[in-house]
């Protein structure tokens, strides 16, 4: 064979692979899904029950309670009273005296609320709520409050004897 025959077809081996079409590639995938979850997770302090001696005689601040908190979902702080005030228990709560509770943040002043033992007897009243993921993130709570006896009408003047309530404070998680 001459040598030019020789290149000739040495040349055309590469045009005849490129004419050929290429085999597909084989490709497989799989896909796995992630997921996972945090539950809710809400802590008061202090918790679970203490006691306070009520000056029965005095209109004015009665002493100063701070709870801090934290939750890492959309929250509520709710107060309850048992028996909506002071109630005597000798006259079998004929004589019931109200208080005021008032709450702000580090007793500043700063997102103040104030409401009545009467009106937190029957259903617990909300004094923060706070639904925004981003300050959940990034909070905690503290809240300051005191407590005022009112004695608004002629029923509510302090008669001998003993007087009881229990006032609930609830950190509950809305998610």
């Amino acid at each position: 064979m001459s040598k030019i025959t020789k290149l000739l077809a040495a040349a055309s081996v590469p045009a005849l692979l490129a004419a050929v079409p290429a085999a597909a590639q084989d490709s497989e995938q799989f896909v796995l899904g992630l997921s996972g979850s945090v539950d809710s997770n809400c802590e008061l302090v202090p918790e679970g029950s203490g006691s306070y001696a009520v000056d029965m005689l005095d209109q004015g601040n009665q002493g100063v309670l701070t709870i801090v908190y934290s939750c890492n979902s959309p929250y509520t702080v709710s107060l309850q009273s048992l028996n909506g005030g002071m109630e005597h228990q000798e006259s079998g709560g004929a004589v019931n005296i109200d208080y005021d509770v008032e709450a702000s943040f580090l007793g500043l002043g700063i997102g103040a609320t104030s409401t009545n033992s009467a009106s937190m007897q029957a259903a617990p009243v909300v004094i923060v709520t706070d639904n925004d993921w981003t300050n959940i993130l990034l909070n905690g709570g503290t809240r300051t409050g005191n407590l005022d006896l009112s004695f608004d009408s002629i029923a509510e003047y302090a008669v001998a004897g003993t007087y009881e309530d229990e006032l609930t404070i609830t950190l509950a998680a809305d998610y």
